[in-house]
């Protein structure tokens, strides 16, 4: 239909359920909401705290501050404490804890630009790795669902732009400065810079490094008037304060059950959102019976 007015609309038919019926139908999809919400809440505590913890020990140093002090930091088990030193040293980034060090991006892991197969061929694309776009980054700390996928032959032609799952993918070109990190092998488009931690490198922790970096990265964008582009070389330099292994050791210990909650609310949350999607049309069109759709509802929520 290529026009669509007032006219048209006022005459579409449609069943109206019994109005029982309606409110039925809105508990079993309501009690699938509640829960999808109170998973968003839940993953906002969590990573509040995976960022209390990184921003005191990795921003204001306060264990650091508290041994300068005299004293020991209170709440820390006392054999982790004593991993803090108790100065500080000058570098390029200011006073910094003794022993850390200055680095950049590069020494943290490989580093990934993405790249979109091309649209042309439409096998490239399918259901079979995850492709990730700005899009599918905003307001996320995983990227368990991404609104396109690639198929093996379009992600083969590309096989150097695999990212296996906890790396960390930047936006760097038109809405610079989004960190999430991976939940299955996936790739990204050229607009994504990631990075493949080394073995001894917390994703979890790079994770933070690079969130807090989100206004360096929007403000080392240049380019036209529409697009930002900070470019891989430029991402590969940018300078990040790199702790002692074994407090970086002791944070990614500390906060994994933290990111696996995480992850395991949202791929939950993902597939209730499925579920309702699925219930209400059958619902709507009395496919479906509202008892029968209450006992899938109760026992996925």
């Amino acid at each position: 239909m290529p026009n669509l007015n007032t006219s048209i609309l006022s005459a579409l038919p449609f069943v109206i359920p019994p109005l029982a019926e309606q409110r039925a139908i809105a508990h079993i999809l309501g009690s699938l909401d509640d829960k999808i919400d109170l998973n968003r809440r839940m993953n906002r505590t969590l990573e509040e705290i995976a960022r209390a913890l990184f921003r005191s020990w990795f921003v204001d140093f306060d264990p650091v501050h508290a041994h300068a002090r005299g004293e020991a930091m209170p709440g820390l088990d006392p054999a982790l404490d004593a991993l803090f030193p108790a100065a500080f040293e000058d570098s390029p980034l200011g006073p910094i804890p003794a022993g850390w060090r200055v680095g950049v991006v590069d020494e943290l892991g490989e580093v990934v630009c993405g790249k979109t197969p091309p649209t042309s061929d439409e096998t490239n694309y399918g259901n079979d790795v995850p492709f990730v776009r700005i899009p599918d980054m905003h307001g996320r700390v995983y990227a368990t669902t991404t609104e396109k996928a690639l198929s093996r032959k379009g992600a083969g032609s590309q096989s150097n732009k695999y990212l296996p799952a906890d790396s960390v993918c930047v936006s760097c070109i038109a809405t610079p400065g989004l960190v999430v990190l991976t939940s299955a092998v996936s790739q990204t488009n050229q607009q994504i810079n990631s990075v493949i931690p080394k073995e001894t490198v917390s994703p979890y922790w790079c994770f933070f490094v690079l969130r807090a970096m989100g206004s360096t990265i929007e403000a080392g964008g240049s380019g036209g008037s529409v697009f930002f582009n900070l470019s891989t070389g430029r991402f590969r330099n940018l300078r990040v304060l790199i702790p002692a292994d074994s407090i970086m050791r002791q944070y990614h210990e500390t906060v994994s059950p933290l990111f696996a909650g995480i992850l395991t609310n949202e791929r939950e949350s993902r597939t209730l959102a499925a579920l309702r999607d699925t219930l209400l049309p059958k619902l709507m069109s009395g496919e479906l019976r509202v008892a029968a759709a209450a006992e899938i509802a109760e026992a996925a929520a």
